[in-house]
């Protein structure tokens, strides 16, 4: 937790601090006006839009997300020295959310109106973050051919399960690159990319008295924003295993925000990345190479998910290429 002076951060808000509890990633106070939170961010400019798209978001009419509480001066958050400081109330009791086709359409809705809001916002540049994704995914393909190859060099030859871990590997580097070819094809212009969070996962939703709530987003690390609905629905789906819900989201957040096939483009070559399977071909490499006992479990549960993954894919795929012939959406 980061170190700041709480007492004068306090003072500057109307709310008398009784106790306060250090968490994870925020700081818990017990004030006479109910809990609340106090939260540090490192970056102040990314503060500043995150307080941008709250109010906007709440201005088309979504309330039902963290708002930053004004200070005695009505600011409504603290600079200090390099870094942010904003207060939100805590809410106690938050319920998961009941999956389904209705659910999964207002959460479609919610997102596409804070994907608005967040593309009104001139603080950040969407285009300059595609160019960083394009480097990270060319940066991870360079190291997984070089895990590749000095893991075929070395321990191939060494046992059966070795020989399957290793054939595994082609197909793997294929979906690599087939990602990082699909981000830098020329129908992705930069008017097709705003900023918004990298990873929009289940656990930033929940229930208030009922009503479906946007949380979090705190210390986000930053992407576009078809990479937000690209972990949103991997995630979903990988969960859920219902294709229903998944036209059930684009429906809804294309009520409020059309999607060209290039946005379809980007969610698609987002999602294609094989991060389960590299990771747990990644983690066996590892232990074999530390004369570790190596099992391929992991590997083997990757794989399933990456069959439910392909499968998402083509579906979104097909929706897309739907699309693009009834000549709804113009492409990029």
């Amino acid at each position: 937790m980061d170190k700041i002076d709480l007492s004068e951060v306090c003072q500057q808000y109307r709310a008398r601090v009784i106790r306060i509890t250090p968490l994870d990633d925020c700081y818990l106070l017990e004030t006479n006006r109910g809990p609340k939170e106090l939260h540090v961010w490192p970056r102040v400019d990314v503060m500043r839009w995150s307080f941008a798209w709250r109010e906007r978001l709440a201005r088309q009419g979504f309330r039902e997300v963290e708002r930053f509480i004004r200070t005695r001066d009505t600011k409504p958050f603290l600079i200090l020295g390099k870094r942010g400081v904003t207060m939100t109330d805590h809410h106690r009791q938050i319920e998961d959310y009941q999956p389904g086709q209705d659910t999964a359409r207002q959460c479609g809705r919610v997102i596409a109106m804070m994907h608005q809001s967040q593309q009104e916002s001139p603080l950040l540049s969407g285009s300059d973050l595609l160019k960083q994704e394009k480097q990270q995914v060319e940066e991870k393909g360079r190291r997984a051919k070089e895990l590749v190859e000095s893991f075929r060099a070395k321990y191939e030859r060494n046992s059966k399960e070795n020989r399957w871990v290793s054939e595994l590997m082609t197909p793997m580097l294929q979906r690599m690159d087939r990602s990082a070819t699909m981000l830098a094809h020329e129908r992705i212009t930069t008017e097709a990319v705003a900023v918004s969070h990298r990873d929009l996962l289940r656990n930033n939703w929940g229930l208030i008295n009922g009503k479906l709530y946007l949380r979090g987003f705190f210390r986000p690390v930053i992407s576009v924003q078809q990479r937000d609905v690209a972990t949103f629905l991997r995630d979903h789906f990988l969960t859920h295993k219902d294709l229903k819900q998944i036209d059930a989201f684009f429906d809804g957040y294309e009520e409020i925000k059309p999607l060209t096939y290039g946005n379809y483009s980007l969610i698609l070559a987002f999602m294609a990345r094989p991060r389960e399977l590299y990771r747990g071909i990644e983690s066996y490499v590892k232990r074999v190479s530390l004369n570790q006992e190596a099992s391929i479990a992991g590997i083997e549960h990757a794989l399933q998910s990456q069959q439910s993954v392909d499968l998402l894919l083509r579906h979104i795929a097909e929706r897309a290429e739907r699309s693009r012939r009834e000549g709804v959406y113009e492409s990029v």
